[in-house]
């Protein structure tokens, strides 16, 4: 009895694996995806600053699309964040729009 079960212990640790494997794969092929699928259609890549009230900065983001930012703004009231500073980045050039 003790060693059917043993070796049910490693058929489900063996299972765990190649599932936690593909997972890798499949994050991996999604993230290398996204990425090349942003420099095929050429979408616009911002820089947010997102600052609380006092001016304390809370978090740098680089190189985020038109759809990551209107998600910034929908959640901004659930962190605190009053100021966002968006500047727009051009082939590795940031370009700072209020010039």
């Amino acid at each position: 009895m003790i060693q059917k079960l043993k070796v049910a212990g490693r058929i489900g640790q063996s299972v765990g694996y190649v599932v936690y494997g593909m997972n890798a794969v499949a994050r991996f092929a999604g993230n290398t995806v996204t990425h090349v699928s942003n420099g095929l259609r050429n979408k616009g890549l911002f820089n947010v600053t997102l600052t609380t009230e006092g001016g304390n900065v809370v978090k740098e983001l680089e190189r985020q699309t038109g759809s990551q930012i209107i998600d910034i703004l929908e959640q901004m009231d659930n962190f605190g964040i009053t100021n966002i500073d968006i500047q727009k980045v051009n082939a590795g050039v940031t370009n700072d729009n209020n010039k």
